[in-house]
């Protein structure tokens, strides 16, 4: 269905077309009606489905540009994806005297308080900053609640936090609209949505092809023993991919660890060898992560993340996704290797497997029906690029 069809205003539409988006994705198509009407939702869709503008465009639609105040609350787990939600808003509204500020730590307090004083239609932020304005004094009830990537704002331990939220906003049954979007619908989920939003539509999008695995990824996974094999594989495999580098044009490498600490002391161990590599975690201002995922997008080589933080990176042609620690569940495989092979390019998605973990890889060609090589340490490395 093309955006056309949907019944939105002239400049809405101008902002869309403006910006590339001709053609709804399946979320997208089954939510806006629902939401145009002022219907509660709980929208089930993966990472990169088109959830943003899913909830984005009902919320412009139905924005007053005469009142000067917060008419929409947009709440999401990370940094990196409050100011994602807020400059792809910006784009679609730009033919509209729309005003929209996202609010996070790692920048001034006092600046988005002074520009809350001065009067947003919509916020963006982050559960703990936006609590941090409550408690100073912060006031708003906004007529238009959300909360992107549910999910793992609740795997983050958000859910209390955004029940006070909820209970500054002085939640009235009737009187605001709820919408909840993740890639899966947890029990947290479950327990807002009878309690805020009882009558909530549910659509959910993961069947069929959105499950599936692109077969644009070539998967490989190597057996350890222990960890100290983990940086010895890691750096014979860069040195394999950077030796064939004229086979790929600006290289980009996502290694993938479970904790923020790790972050910093894999890539101090790789500098220390001689790569150029960098990391981005929470304990990084916004400014330092900005400048880092700057690199990464305009130079390439080897960039360490966690999950939490990957939920918020959206950078074309990563060449490489490394899991120096794999991930404690199929899903977020799914999501880590899923950064790479986009948009019909080839890409590679390489694992570090314990011998006690490997029964999640044979979860996974099972449930994805994929093949996917297995390989060991003390075997030559093949070079890996295409």
């Amino acid at each position: 269905m093309k955006f056309t069809e949907l019944k939105l205003s002239d400049k809405v539409l101008k902002g869309l077309t403006s910006n590339g988006f001709i053609e709804a994705t399946d979320i997208q198509e089954k939510a806006i009606p629902h939401l145009m009407k002022g219907k509660c939702l709980i929208g089930q869709a993966k990472t990169g489905s088109g959830k943003t503008l899913a909830f984005g465009i009902p919320i412009i639609e139905n924005i007053d540009e005469n009142k000067n105040l917060i008419q929409a609350a947009i709440i999401s787990p990370t940094r990196e994806l409050a100011k994602q939600i807020s400059d792809e808003l910006t784009m679609i509204s730009k033919y509209t005297r729309i005003k929209i500020l996202s609010i996070y730590g790692g920048v001034s307090f006092d600046n988005q308080m002074e520009q809350l004083k001065r009067g947003v239609h919509i916020i963006v932020s982050t559960p703990g900053r936006l609590l941090d304005h409550f408690r100073h004094g912060l006031r708003t009830k906004p007529k238009i609640i959300v909360l992107d990537e549910a999910d793992k704002m609740f795997d983050m331990g958000f859910y209390e936090d955004v029940n006070q939220i909820l209970r500054y906003m002085k939640w009235q049954k009737g009187q605001q609209q709820f919408m909840f979007f993740g890639a899966t619908i947890p029990d947290e989920t479950i327990r807002l949505s009878k309690k805020y939003a009882p009558h909530a539509i549910t659509i959910s999008v993961r069947r069929k092809n959105e499950e599936q695995v692109p077969s644009s990824i070539n998967q490989i996974y190597y057996i350890i023993e222990n960890s100290n094999d983990k940086i010895n594989l890691l750096t014979r495999i860069l040195d394999e991919i950077s030796n064939n580098g004229s086979k790929v044009k600006n290289l980009k490498i996502l290694i993938f660890v479970k904790t923020r600490v790790e972050t910093r002391k894999l890539c101090d161990e790789l500098r220390s060898l001689g790569y150029s590599a960098e990391y981005i975690c929470s304990d990084l201002s916004q400014r330092q992560r900005e400048r880092t995922l700057n690199n990464f997008k305009n130079k390439g080589r080897f960039l360490i993340a966690t999950d939490v933080v990957s939920r918020g990176i959206d950078i074309e042609g990563i060449t490489h996704v490394i899991n120096f620690d794999m991930p404690d569940s199929i899903e977020t495989y799914v999501h880590r290797i899923g950064r790479t092979g986009r948009m019909g390019k080839k890409g590679t998605a390489i694992s570090f497997v314990f011998y006690e973990d490997e029964y999640l890889m044979s979860q996974i060609e099972k449930k994805y029906k994929v093949n996917i090589k297995k390989k060991y340490l003390q075997k030559q490395i093949r070079p890996f690029y295409f």
